[in-house]
């Protein structure tokens, strides 16, 4: 079993990755986008070079098939957030347990 320390970096780390989900969601706000890269810089930045990408991908596909496409790409980011959001909570109750004498 690893450490309080490593568990909570990872908790961390894994808020953070939320965090550039959720400027992944609010790209198209400049002034959401702006604050939270204060913040994030390089994940902000990281996000929207893979958006920037995402997007022209898309529109190089045919037009018939950009909305399934754009679809699918929301589904991707969708899940990822669910499976990061279900770790943080269970390295959080590791932590709650460990602090409780409950394990």
């Amino acid at each position: 079993m690893r450490n309080e320390a490593e568990i909570r970096e990872k908790v961390e780390y894994y808020e953070r990755m939320l965090a550039g989900v959720e400027v992944g969601k609010e790209i198209d706000n400049p002034d959401t986008f702006l604050l939270l890269s204060q913040h994030l810089p390089r994940e902000a930045m990281q996000m929207l070079h893979t958006s920037t990408e995402t997007e022209a991908l898309v529109r190089n596909l045919p037009v018939e098939d950009q909305p399934w496409v754009r679809q699918w790409f929301g589904s991707l980011s969708g899940f990822a957030r669910q499976v990061l959001e279900t770790r943080v909570n269970i390295l959080k109750w590791v932590l709650e347990q460990d602090t409780h004498g409950g394990g």
